[in-house]
């Protein structure tokens, strides 16, 4: 179980993409990643990062490594590199994988794999939405 606390920080990050550069917000709908829904003729998509395992910090080169085993993992699946930027200026932003074409269960099995708290999940059409793994 994760604190109210904790579980809001998860809802006020902003989980970024690069390139194409927009945000995916908790709650909301996205015309940038619906477009690249479209485009990829998929539905379902995931937002997930594999950086410090139930919110304790490990280092760069730990997070790195683990960064490339799920990128690995998710070989298959059409991806866009993202960090989330939390609120507070102390935490680090972790880099993340904006997943297309996975099904949330899936995407579910793949934080849980990675010792993540929470992932984000949406579909085409669809509010983005936290989902708590832990």
């Amino acid at each position: 179980m994760i604190t109210e606390e904790l579980k809001q920080v998860y809802l006020d990050t902003q989980y970024e993409i690069f390139n194409p550069a927009f945000t995916i917000k908790i709650g909301e709908i996205s015309r940038e990643l619906q477009f690249l829904l479209t485009q990829n003729n998929v539905t379902d998509w995931a937002y997930i990062t594999s950086y410090n395992p139930y919110s304790e910090i490990l280092s760069d080169a730990e997070n790195l490594q683990h960064f490339e085993l799920l990128k690995a993992d998710i070989k298959n699946f059409t991806t866009f590199e993202g960090q989330g930027r939390g609120t507070d200026p102390n935490w680090k932003p972790e880099k993340s994988l904006l997943i297309l074409g996975i099904a949330q269960d899936h995407a579910i099995l793949i934080g849980k794999k990675y010792c993540q708290n929470a992932i984000v999940t949406g579909r085409k059409g669809e509010k983005s939405e936290l989902v708590i793994l832990v």
